[in-house]
């Protein structure tokens, strides 16, 4: 087989790909949900904190204390606008638009029975509520490390419960991100991070029964593309994670409890809990300080081992030439240098073979009528010659699971 239609074969079907890619993309750029949006933001007007810094803005509801939406101001949601892509949201959609919001406090004191809070100070960066009737104080915070949100709870009942903090989210796309086929198709689910495997997912449509893990340190994940919200473990603590199905209101919820113990007896009055929300980008995710393995939420396919070099070589690159169009270009080469010993050889097949086309349709037009004769003596002629029919695909197999994981690297 010329080992030219194979690749004219690779790359039209990543093409295809990235063809869909594209319309996902100019879908997109064509939506524009300013206006609708506008009207639920004049009704939120006056329960609603709002924290900003050059990276994240978030909403706080002043009277559940919830942190109800967030952008990431760095991603619009498509090219030009001044909104930021949202991960965090509610939408006033009825059953069908998106619920995904961050609750936090103390199991016993406010989980089940919601109590108001309202606001004691407020800045830019922070905001301080209060319920002084149940004894709850929650100061929200925006970290100066990147994407990253502080919620410190205080309980000063006098009654100790234990610190816990949750997603909760329906399995309904964002009113401003694109649908159709693929954004449909896209992941979504939950992912631990525990002591027997470091990146445990499930998609959010096969949760069917409570997940429970009991370990110091980890984290818990709401997973999507191309974002995340995680909530990060410390290895000083221990907690109890989870992750519920839906239940009738249709919201998943996934989070931790805080365990006490004789050492950190404290928790049960104040505890300090780290959220992420922000984008999937390997560098940040791999190099986070306390956490471990949270760059494993990046989808890099079947070949991720092959793939997750591929990255770092691609960024290594890029800080040379300053270029990503060029690093790809460079990448490939480099590629191509490494299996040249193997696509030369199916190159030489294919010329061994196309210097013998003479011959071997003499044979095919000899033995025409005798199928099984025409292929003894052709595999016959080519042992003779010492040629391999095969030589020209066999050298190409190996490099299929580098340009799968090529192919994932640059999505």
């Amino acid at each position: 087989m010329n080992p030219r239609y194979i690749y004219m074969a690779v790359v039209l079907s990543l093409s295809y790909v990235l063809f869909f890619q594209w319309g996902q993309i100019q879908q997109e750029q064509d939506l524009n949900v300013e206006e609708a949006k506008a009207a639920v933001e004049v009704e939120k007007l006056g329960n609603i904190s709002i924290l900003e810094n050059d990276l994240l803005k978030i909403e706080i509801n002043n009277k559940s204390g919830n942190i109800v939406e967030s952008r990431l101001k760095e991603y619009p949601v498509y090219p030009g606008s001044s909104r930021g892509v949202r991960v965090l949201g509610f939408d006033e959609g009825g059953d069908i638009g998106l619920k995904y919001y961050i609750k936090s406090g103390f199991n016993g004191l406010n989980k089940n029975t919601p109590f108001p809070y309202t606001v004691v100070s407020e800045l830019e960066d922070r905001v301080v509520l209060e319920s002084i009737e149940f004894g709850a104080r929650k100061t929200i915070s925006l970290s100066d490390t990147p994407y990253e949100v502080v919620v410190l709870d205080e309980n000063s009942s006098g009654v100790s419960y234990k610190p816990y903090i949750a997603l909760y989210r329906n399995d309904a796309l964002p009113i401003d991100m694109p649908t159709g086929l693929f954004a449909n198709a896209s992941y979504r689910g939950v992912a631990f991070n525990t002591n027997e495997d470091p990146y445990l997912n499930t998609r959010l449509g096969s949760l069917d029964v409570a997940q429970n893990y009991r370990q110091s340190g980890g984290w818990v994940a709401f997973i999507q593309k191309y974002f995340m919200a995680a909530l990060l473990g410390s290895d000083r603590f221990e907690y109890t994670y989870f992750a519920n199905p839906a239940k009738s209101a249709g919201l998943y919820s996934m989070g931790y409890f805080v365990e006490p113990d004789i050492e950190n007896f404290e928790v049960l009055n104040s505890f300090e809990h780290r959220v992420f929300v922000g984008p999937k980008t390997r560098d940040m995710l791999a190099n986070k300080e306390g956490v471990s393995d949270l760059e494993l939420s990046i989808d890099m396919g079947w070949f991720w081992f092959l793939a997750q070099p591929m990255v770092w070589l691609l960024a290594k690159i890029n800080n040379l030439v300053g270029n990503w169009g060029v690093s790809i270009i460079l990448l490939t080469f480099i590629i191509k240098i490494i299996f040249w010993p193997l696509s030369s050889r199916g190159f030489r097949s294919v010329a061994k073979m196309r210097l013998y086309q003479d011959e071997v349709q003499d044979i095919r037009e000899r033995y025409k009528n005798d199928p099984q004769k025409m292929q003894t003596e052709t595999m016959a002629f080519y042992g003779k010659k010492g040629i391999n029919p095969l030589g020209g695909c066999l050298p190409m197999l190996p490099q299929f699971p580098f340009f799968i994981a090529l192919f994932f690297a640059l999505r």
